[in-house]
């Protein structure tokens, strides 16, 4: 492995992060107070990390390791996997130097907004400057289409090795890929997010009167599902049904594949008759209807209209791993919690800006079982699993096999180890499954915030973040002493 490649890329990496720290430097001195000056806590806060983040990113990437060069398969893991590591810690920095938050509590909330995981450790946001709440939710619209995408958009330094990149990062198991040059390919799914996302900014400010502040911190969280918000009540303390419609439209086209977005402009039947994009739609149908009605039927509602809005809400947010809130669902019944729970695992579309085990796992594996049943009903017959009329490899098929029985394996590991550390069983299972899925709230002490998560139990999750995020494999080459040997 050319250890000089990887460390002049994340050194691009980390500098361009530092660059981007200016959108919330503006914020804050355009809410400092007239006439403009830069405060103690600007230079404290902004100035310093910027600085910080950019010069060591420009050591990294001239000094120490070189711009250019071929980026192999094993360069493209370490750049992904370090490189989300590095934003992470770097993005940590404002919370620490700002006062906000420790170093422990800085770096799970850097993590949980770079994954767009959602979970957080913040309390009294009321109280919490609004240049940091905006870096929150920023970090989450960086790293929803994600973060090395971004730069293989922009940047022509990853050149033609931008391509181990983009499969190591961009989430699902059969990428397609809508244009033949990688950069091409990341440029167009980074200008229709950016449009999602201007189109959400317009909506909410336009039609549900939110103000501007508020509509762009909830669009940066709404497009990558990601789920921070500006409000300490999140969605629910708008008390705005428009804006819940609203965030409920985009919520739902950011967990379809991206691809198909690019699909609506040249051929919108695709999108129909897209297999993945159907069962998409009927599990989220399958699981609003029953929350609604078991929400109705418990009175948890007074009536069917109250238990649809918020039921809807919750179980779409939930799904696709976005994790914005309108109702405390901790207080629902058993039932309604359970199908909740389960979402967490399924997640949205392969090619999103979801997390969780994805739709297209689950429909891929729900029709190898049905082929083995036909099988042993009809040992002699020849079948072939296919999806989109197109035959499933092999290895693809075995790949999700060894994806959702390592996603649960470590599920697993995870949670005993959270109960370890002395939460009880559902909080331990649900943190682990919010933050491995990159959902966000949990059940039980973690359905708020995670503040009261000991230390080494926020160092787990903030693992989980990061290994959830990156489908697993990509991280866990990493932790494998062959890799390394070779």
């Amino acid at each position: 492995m050319d250890q000089k490649i990887v460390f002049g890329s994340i050194g691009s990496i980390v500098k361009y992060l530092g660059i981007l720290m200016i959108v919330p430097l503006g914020v804050a001195i355009w809410y400092g107070g007239r006439p403009v000056h830069i405060s103690p806590f600007i230079i404290k806060t902004w100035l310093i990390p910027l600085a910080i983040t950019t010069i060591f990113g420009v050591i990294l990437e001239r000094k120490i390791g070189v711009r250019e060069g071929v980026i192999k398969r094993r360069e493209g893991f370490a750049i992904v996997a370090l490189g989300w590591l590095a934003v992470a810690y770097f993005g940590s920095l404002p919370y620490i130097f700002s006062g906000t938050l420790g170093p422990i509590d800085a770096f799970f909330e850097s993590m949980s907004g770079f994954t767009t995981t959602g979970s957080t450790v913040m309390l009294n946001l009321e109280q919490v400057d609004r240049s940091i709440l905006l870096w929150r939710s920023f970090t989450q619209w960086i790293g929803g289409m994600g973060v090395i995408l971004l730069f293989i958009a922009v940047l022509p330094t990853f050149g033609i090795g931008g391509s181990q990149l983009f499969d190591r990062e961009f989430p699902g198991p059969m990428a397609e890929r809508i244009r033949p040059r990688v950069q091409v390919a990341a440029r167009m799914l980074w200008s229709i997010y950016l449009f999602l996302t201007v189109a959400e900014v317009l909506a909410l400010f336009y039609a549900a009167k939110l103000p501007l502040y508020d509509s762009l911190c909830t669009a940066f969280s709404t497009m990558p599902i990601g789920g921070f918000s500006p409000n300490p009540e999140n969605i629910a303390g708008y008390c705005n049904p428009i804006a819940e419609l609203i965030i409920l439209v985009f919520v739902f086209l950011a967990g379809m594949n991206f691809v198909l977005h690019y699909s609506l402009l040249r051929n919108p039947r695709r999108v129909i008759a897209n297999k993945e994009f159907q069962f998409y739609c009927l599990l989220l149908f399958m699981a609003i209807s029953v929350i609604t009605a078991d929400l109705y039927i418990h009175n948890i509602f007074d009536s069917i209209q109250e238990a649809l809005r918020y039921g809807g809400f919750q179980a779409v947010s939930i799904m696709t791993t976005t994790g914005f809130t309108t109702a405390d669902f901790n207080v629902w019944s058993p039932l309604s919690q359970i199908v909740l729970f389960t979402l967490m695992f399924i997640g949205a579309c392969g090619g999103s800006t979801g997390g969780s085990i994805k739709i297209i796992r689950i429909y891929v594996l729900l029709k190898y079982i049905g082929l083995r049943i036909r099988h042993i009903l009809y040992p002699h017959a020849v079948f072939v699993l296919k999806m989109e009329k197109k035959p499933i490899s092999d290895d693809i098929l075995q790949g999700i096999i060894a994806f959702v029985f390592s996603y649960i394996l470590i599920f697993g590991v995870c949670s005993i180890a959270m109960t370890a550390l002395g939460l009880d069983m559902i909080s331990a299972t649900s943190s682990v499954a919010a933050t491995l899925g990159n959902v966000g709230p949990g059940f039980g002490i973690v359905s708020a915030n995670y503040a009261s998560v000991p230390a080494v139990g926020k160092i787990i999750l903030s693992f989980c973040m990061w290994i959830g995020r990156l489908e697993l494999f990509t991280v866990l080459v990493l932790l494998t002493p062959a890799f390394w040997k070779g």
